[in-house]
């Protein structure tokens, strides 16, 4: 679901909820089915809080956006309900940073599925 102009407001969305929400996004990429993040944050309470606001306001102005989206995926929800997380040291968030700006780099692995 995450292609063309959905996943452009799709990402739209994100760095303007992050920005309404006080939320520190670094990052923001996504790839056909998902999107990475990289997100500043103190506590994983502040994470999980991110996340549920992230993921609960996109979802919601997407499918108001794109109404067709709930039929054409044949769901009622826009994300999974769980999230990967990794714990990022400083030293390694550039190296993560350029990882997740060059997502469409590795696009050839879904080509192939």
């Amino acid at each position: 679901m995450l292609q063309g102009e959905v996943a452009e407001a799709a990402k739209e969305l994100i760095t303007r909820i992050a920005a309404e929400e006080g939320i520190q996004l670094l990052e923001c990429e996504s790839v056909i089915d998902h999107v990475h993040l990289l997100l500043r944050v103190g506590e994983k309470s502040e994470l999980s809080r991110a996340m549920n606001m992230i993921k609960g306001s996109t979802a919601r102005l997407l499918f108001e956006r794109f109404p067709g989206l709930r039929l054409d995926a044949g769901v009622n929800h826009f994300w999974q309900h769980r999230y990967g997380a990794r714990v990022v040291p400083h030293d390694a968030e550039e190296a993560v940073s350029r990882y997740i700006v060059t997502q469409g780099d590795r696009l050839e692995k879904y080509e192939r599925l």
